[in-house]
């Protein structure tokens, strides 16, 4: 199996560095695509290092280190893993197309609700999977990935039955791999689960604090507690089948999650848009849809907002 499908990866930071290290690691040829210019030098000269909860180097062809989508024009790849924030998917999926051949596989491994419905407008239904990744890291330093977690499996799922041998094949690629992923046809319910999990990033971004300090701090505790019904309920409101006892399985999830700093934060701290549209401001809309209120959602989405607006100096 190994070498029957070319990948590309967009977007090298944590997730999608931690699957191209996998997936290179267990012999597949690996195209990285990433504008972070120091980090892919480093990569070239040295390789992609994981650490922590796993430690290996993966090694890439000098040629398959790529600073720009424009790249990705003469390398035909078969298999595209979008790894960027979701608020760019529409910014860079016209660019991707230009450059592919017209069949090519895109696989969203992004965060937030509806990222494979965006790709499917660019490239079909037929053209787009989805995986919900149940795994994080920090880019420490160029070429360093720190990977601190993974709640194992993966899920992978499709929009049109006509692709399912091949997402099915995917999927135990990328377990072979060393990223246990299961394909299912629920990949909906796996996208709310982690979404709802999710929900409770931009608390840790205005206090600044890791996730396991703001499960550990009773009055924030119970903030988390709130938000989380409420996506539960828009969740199941709009025809979600959320396993009995959900809300003890994300309090679970989340107290496992050690000293891990979401990545909304580093997005804010950079002076960068985040992927709050996609998140908890989805459950805002979506209840709506249904006519549930979600003030606790709606005040972070706003206040997240806020935060992205540029700073002024005086």
């Amino acid at each position: 199996m190994v070498n029957e499908y070319r990948f590309g990866i967009v977007g090298v930071g944590p997730t999608g560095g931690i699957m191209a290290a996998h997936l290179a690691n267990a012999g597949h040829n690996v195209v990285l695509v990433d504008i972070f210019k120091a980090h892919m030098d480093e990569i070239k000269k040295n390789g992609l290092l994981i650490t922590n909860f796993r430690d290996f180097r993966a090694k890439f062809p000098l040629e398959n280190i790529c600073y720009s989508i424009d790249e990705l024009k003469n390398k035909e790849v078969d298999i595209i893993f979008i790894a960027v924030k979701a608020q760019f998917l529409k910014k860079i999926l016209p660019q991707i197309k230009n450059v592919v051949k017209s069949d090519v596989t895109l696989i969203s491994l992004q965060n937030g609700l509806d990222t494979e419905e965006i790709i499917a407008e660019f490239f079909g239904k037929e053209n787009s999977i989805r995986i919900v990744v149940n795994y994080a890291g920090t880019l420490d330093f160029p070429g360093i990935i720190r990977m601190s977690f993974f709640n194992s499996p993966n899920y992978l799922g499709i929009l049109t039955p006509s692709v399912e041998e091949k997402a099915r094949k995917l999927a135990e690629i990328i377990t072979l791999a060393g990223l246990e992923t299961d394909f299912t046809h629920e990949i909906k319910k796996y996208e709310w689960e982690k979404c709802i999990l999710n929900t409770m990033s931009p608390i840790c971004v205005t206090t600044r604090k890791t996730m396991k300090q703001m499960m550990e701090f009773k009055e924030i505790r119970n903030l988390i507690r709130e938000i989380l019904i409420e996506g539960i309920e828009v969740a199941r409101a709009n025809g979600i089948d959320l396993k009995p006892g959900f809300l003890e399985y994300c309090i679970d999830y989340l107290d496992k999650a050690g000293h891990h700093k979401v990545s909304m934060q580093a997005d804010i701290e950079k002076g960068n848009l985040s992927e709050i549209e996609f998140l908890n401001g989805k459950i805002v809309e979506y209840g709506k849809i249904v006519g549930i209120s979600t003030p606790i959602n709606n005040i972070f989405v706003s206040l997240i907002r806020g935060c992205e607006l540029p700073t002024v100096h005086r």
